[in-house]
């Protein structure tokens, strides 16, 4: 219904739109009456063309469909029509613009019309808006709206040209216009769908190779460039480096500030990410607040790419300000560097994962380095498949470090922590393969194993000494998810027969907070059993102690950072006042890593209640503590 071929085809011979040659008057004459009767039965068109969309649509209701600000385009192409034959002039800008839409809206086959956002053929209407249309508009249904408008348009002109008496030769005009508004809309509606089909597919190609949020490379395309980048080894000595960063308590953001303002966060670190490296370095979002940098043809890749990460580190560190907050976030890194040929994709990427979950459990906001040719590949494949057996044959054993009373010095009791000796590789860090344990879901198998043999132990000690010493146990995120838990806890209770006020569970401040209801509900139910609750690691994350009020908590164990700095500056404002409150709410406060007797002058001064660490006794096997110990040499 597109009229602009109007502006040529009606113009008299030698004139003006609307000029009439006085040879030709009954001719125009006719042409006038006969476009004053089309203007008049533009309602009939108009209701033919609803009736037949009702029809095509299996039913409906028409008075509904007759609201939508489709049909003003109709009502404009028959209307146009008509004062080009009374007139001679075509459609005006605003109308040619009006009824383009038609093709050029439906071209996006998706053209809903009626929508409150304006989609379809009436967003380029002038007309009101409204919810009440049609269910939807397809490209083909409006290529039949130009046929119905079209044989409407033709069918009454002539009607009304033989009412008129009209001759045959103005008919035939009027009705070429028609097919000519009609051709023309179908051909911009088809141009238009070929672009817009162009644009979709060029935005599908995009979205195929991104990360829609940040517009980072996306997985697919990282493992892509690490696999080719990989096979280029035999020819840049230098090697590659790889960088997998992770946002330090992220969920923390989103809960506190919302999901809004945890992508802020992200699209945030992707600029300052790209914005560091070179154009031919790539960086990729995997997910989540997981990000991988890959850097090849560098001089040093080991070097360049950790003073790069450190770097990264630092940026990261600077405020960010997000939705009109100024948020302060960290990042722990693991950087992974191939040398030699031979790796895959997927397993230096694990690498460098498992690097990074190093510092994490370090202490985070730091990066951990691992050179994947110096020894066994794979840390984290190998600790994965070897954990199964480990606990199967025996390889896992645990050591237990005494926990004095602050004033006096007595012995209270141990903290049990779990060691793995590998036949092979020999004693492997905790910070290795706790964590591969937690992501692959052994924890919960080893967990309940390290409980059961920690209060195993400590009743053994209690017919030795008359006296069980109260044993304190860590439990991770993936026991406390563990649906069995609480059945676990008291079937090992019973078992070994370990009085349940005597055992205490430690759960990080981390662990803690990101919980939620499904935490506090473990938690809670652990505590029905008797069974005393620590937070370990507290001052290292978002946590309050307005938070713990919340939780049936009986310890809080301050972490070795803040007494550490308390006794190398000697500022104890903030550790005095956790130490106050954790008593304010009925808590036990523990002063962990103690090293030095300035620490624990420290921990004695500030009121803490019961401290520990290497100064005062060292983790050892348990056929190496002494039960006739009464106080640590640091204490008596």
């Amino acid at each position: 219904m597109d009229l602009g071929a109007g502006d040529v085809a009606g113009r008299a011979p030698g004139g003006h739109p609307g000029d009439v040659d006085p040879a030709e008057r009954p001719e125009a004459t006719a042409r006038r009456a006969l476009g004053r009767a089309l203007h008049q039965r533009e309602p009939d068109i108009l209701r033919f063309c609803q009736e037949r969309y009702v029809a095509a649509h299996h039913g409906g209701d028409i008075n509904t469909v007759s609201h939508d600000p489709m049909w003003r385009i109709t009502t404009v192409a028959t209307l146009a029509i008509a004062r080009w034959l009374q007139t001679g002039s075509g459609a005006s800008a605003e109308e040619r613009s009006t009824i383009a839409s038609l093709g050029g809206a439906t071209a996006q086959q998706r053209g809903m019309i009626g929508r409150p956002d304006g989609t379809g053929m009436a967003s380029a209407s002038t007309a009101g808006r409204s919810d009440r249309g049609p269910v939807g508009l397809s490209v083909a249904m409006l290529t039949r709206l130009n046929f119905w408008w079209h044989d409407a348009t033709c069918t009454v002109l002539a009607e009304e040209a033989q009412r008129l008496g009209v001759g045959g030769a103005v008919l035939h005009e009027a009705t070429g216009m028609v097919l000519r508004s009609a051709q023309a809309s179908l051909v911009s509606m088809a141009e238009r769908f070929d672009s817009e089909l162009q644009s979709l597919q060029q935005r599908l190609g995009e979205l195929a190779l991104h990360d829609p949020l940040t517009g980072l490379a996306n997985r697919a395309v990282l493992i892509e460039q690490l696999e080719r980048a990989l096979a280029r080894l035999g020819r840049h000595p230098e090697g590659l480096a790889v960088v997998f960063l992770d946002i330090d308590d992220f969920k923390a953001v989103n809960d506190v500030f919302g999901h809004a303002c945890g992508d802020g966060v992200l699209v945030e670190l992707a600029a300052r990410l790209r914005a560091n490296v070179r154009p031919e370095d790539v960086v990729a979002r995997l997910g989540g607040d997981e990000f991988v940098l890959l850097f090849e043809g560098r001089a040093d890749a080991g070097a360049d790419a950790q003073a790069l990460a450190e770097r990264i580190r630092l940026l990261a560190a600077e405020p960010m300000l997000v939705e009109g907050r100024e948020l302060h976030v960290t990042i722990s890194a693991g950087l992974a560097v191939v040398r030699l040929p031979g790796r895959c994709a997927e397993q230096v990427l694990a690498e460098a994962d498992s690097a990074m979950y190093r510092a994490k459990r370090a202490g985070r906001n730091r990066v951990a380095m691992v050179d994947v040719d110096d020894g066994p590949s794979l840390v984290r494949f190998v600790t994965t498949s070897g954990l199964h057996q480990a606990l199967a044959q025996g390889e896992l054993r645990l050591v237990y470090q005494p926990v004095f009373e602050s004033r006096h010095g007595t012995v209270l009791g141990f903290e049990a922590l779990l060691r793995w000796d590998h036949p092979e590789q020999g004693p492997i860090p905790p910070l290795e393969f706790i964590a591969v344990a937690e992501e692959s879901g052994l924890m919960v198998a080893i967990g309940e194993w390290v409980l059961h043999e920690a209060c195993r132990q400590a009743v053994q000690w209690g017919t030795q000494l008359g006296v069980i010493p109260r044993m304190a146990v860590n439990v991770s995120a993936r026991q406390l998810e563990d649906p069995e838990l609480v059945a676990k806890v008291a079937h090992v209770l019973a078992d070994t027969g370990m009085p349940p006020a005597l055992l205490m569970l430690e759960m990080t401040e981390a662990i803690v907070l990101g919980g939620g209801a499904e935490h506090r509900g473990a938690l809670e139910a652990v505590k029905a059993l008797g069974v005393q609750l620590s937070v370990d690691d507290f001052g290292t994350g978002y946590a309050s102690l307005a938070y713990l009020r919340q939780l049936p908590v009986d310890q809080l164990k301050v972490d070795q950072t803040l007494v550490h700095e308390v006794a190398r500056h000697g500022d104890t404002r903030i550790m005095q006042a956790v130490v106050r409150l954790a008593h304010d709410l009925g808590l036990e406060v523990v002063a962990e890593g103690v090293e030095t007797t300035v620490e624990l002058d420290v921990a004695q001064r500030l009121g803490c209640d019961v401290v520990q660490g290497y100064l005062l006794g060292r983790p050892v096997p348990p056929a190496a503590v002494d039960l006739h110990q009464r106080t640590a040499a640091a204490l008596a």
